[in-house]
C-alpha cells in the first residue's frame, strides 16, 4: 500500500456525480486542490455504503478551504451512477477498470479492492493512507475515518492546501 511521501499513480477514470458522466484525472484534480481517493470495494455492499455515507456526512468545508473527494470501486458507470444517486453522494464515483486500485496497492489477493483512502497533494504525492481493518463480518459499520478527517485538517495547519 502507498504510504506518505509515495508518487500518486495518475489515472484517467470514467465517473459520475449521479447526474452526469465524464473522465476524471487525478493530475488535474490534484492541481486544482488535494485530493482524497476513497477506494470501496463495491456498490451496494452495506460496509462500503457505511464508508462513502461518513464520508459524504463529513464537513468538508470546516476541516479545509479545498479539496476533492473521488470514490474509486470497480463496476459500471450504471451502477455507480444508481448508487452516488442513492447515497446523494457530493462528489463522484469512479469506475476502476484497469487496476488502479492495484497501483495503490489496496487489491486484495482475491481481486477486490480494500477500503482505503490516499490524500494527494498538489504534486501528485501522496501525504497521507489509511485503510480500513479487513472486516470480520459484512454489517454496515461505518470505519473510524476519524484519522482521514484529522489528515485533511492538518492542510490547514500545514499551508498545503
Amino acid at each position: 500500500m502507498l504510504d506518505a511521501g509515495d508518487p500518486a499513480p495518475d489515472f484517467d477514470l470514467d465517473g459520475t456525480d449521479g447526474e452526469r458522466t465524464g473522465a476524471y484525472r487525478l493530475s488535474a484534480a490534484a492541481q486544482r486542490a488535494p485530493v482524497l481517493v476513497a477506494f470501496y470495494t463495491a456498490d451496494f455492499e452495506p460496509r462500503c455504503r457505511a464508508f462513502l455515507e461518513a464520508l459524504r456526512d463529513t464537513d468538508w468545508a470546516d476541516l479545509t478551504d479545498a479539496i476533492a473527494v473521488l470514490g474509486v470501486a470497480p463496476g459500471t458507470i450504471d451502477d455507480h451512477r444508481q448508487f452516488a444517486t442513492d447515497l446523494e453522494l457530493p462528489f463522484p464515483l469512479l469506475v476502476d477498470h484497469p487496476g488502479v486500485d492495484g497501483q495503490f496497492g489496496v487489491q486484495r489477493p482475491d481481486g477486490s479492492t480494500r477500503r482505503a483512502a490516499f490524500l494527494v497533494d498538489r504534486r501528485c504525492r501522496v501525504t497521507f493512507s489509511w485503510a480500513d481493518p479487513e472486516p470480520g463480518s459484512e454489517t454496515a459499520v461505518a470505519p473510524d475515518i476519524a484519522p482521514i478527517r484529522s489528515a485533511v485538517a492538518g492542510l490547514r495547519e500545514s499551508g498545503k492546501e
